[in-house]
């Protein structure tokens, strides 16, 4: 929309056509080691996971390792390599892949249930990640606050600090 929206300085489009930008200078700076992190949120219907999507593509054409994950099933598979009786060779697998993969998209952050196991395993995936030097874009329906509220410090602080906070904000594109 061209409308001013809820005290936002940019208008609706004006902010999907910067957050584009970083998105595309996020894709055409993959390779450099630049510490480049995105966090999409906002709420519901505002194109969060279709730009994660985009993304993912633009990589994946560049032939680049790319995993697309909600947070709810990476936690499946972490809570399956620390505690299932399944194939331990097939879940180590899928660990390594989170951490070394050339971009992890974690969508829906927030979605999965929040104890002590999940804040430890998302603070293990986001800090290993960082320190091995490969980009993580999370996606959220949470503000910032809701995000403190749920996740640990340490979880919090290297999201807030260490990744790029793009605000989506409009009416839900999907109801227009």
């Amino acid at each position: 929309s061209d409308e001013p929206f809820e005290g936002e300085v940019l208008t609706p489009r004006e902010n999907m056509i910067d957050i584009v930008g970083i998105a595309e200078g996020f894709i055409s700076n993959f390779d450099e080691n630049n510490g480049e992190n995105l966090l999409f949120y906002g709420t519901t219907g505002l194109g969060k996971t279709y730009l994660c999507n985009c993304i993912a593509k633009s990589l994946l054409d560049k032939n680049k390792i790319v995993i697309y994950q909600t947070a709810f099933t990476i936690l499946d598979i972490l809570e399956e390599r620390r505690f299932g009786k399944g194939d331990k060779e097939l879940s180590n697998y899928q660990y390594e892949l989170l951490l070394d993969c050339d971009l992890l998209i974690i969508d829906d952050l927030g979605t999965e249930i929040s104890n002590t196991f999940t804040n430890a395993e998302i603070f293990n995936i986001v800090n290993t990640r960082l320190l091995r030097n490969k980009k993580t874009i999370i996606s959220t329906n949470l503000t910032p606050k809701e995000i403190s509220d749920i996740y640990t410090d340490r979880v919090f602080s290297r999201i807030f600090h260490r990744f790029n906070p793009l605000k989506f904000y409009g009416n839900d594109l999907r109801w227009e």
